[in-house]
């Protein structure tokens, strides 16, 4: 088995760019969170090999949704759906 076998990830996600956003913070919903073993409200993490990175997880942020900064989400070629996968403080990005 390849090591990204063991990585938790969410399912296919909507990606949502917010120009108010920090350019290191994602929102993710709690149940998305859950799904990457996280259960607690702030996360700091390696995001994408982009350096430090927070993801936060919010009721307000709407289900199977990720909201990222607009620049950030331009750098990463615009998806308009991926996946969230996490392991040990990294956050990966899976175009869908």
């Amino acid at each position: 088995m390849r090591a990204e076998e063991y990585m938790k990830e969410t399912g296919p996600l909507r990606v949502r760019g917010v120009h108010s956003l920090p350019e290191n913070r994602l929102n993710i919903h709690p149940n998305e969170g859950a799904d990457l073993g996280l259960m607690t409200t702030r996360y700091s993490v390696d995001l994408d090999g982009t350096g430090p990175s927070e993801i936060f997880l919010l009721n307000e942020c709407p289900p199977e949704t990720i909201e990222i900064n607009s620049k950030k989400w331009e750098k990463l070629g615009k998806p308009s759906k991926a996946k969230l996968a996490y392991e040990e403080g990294k956050l990966y990005i899976r175009k869908v």
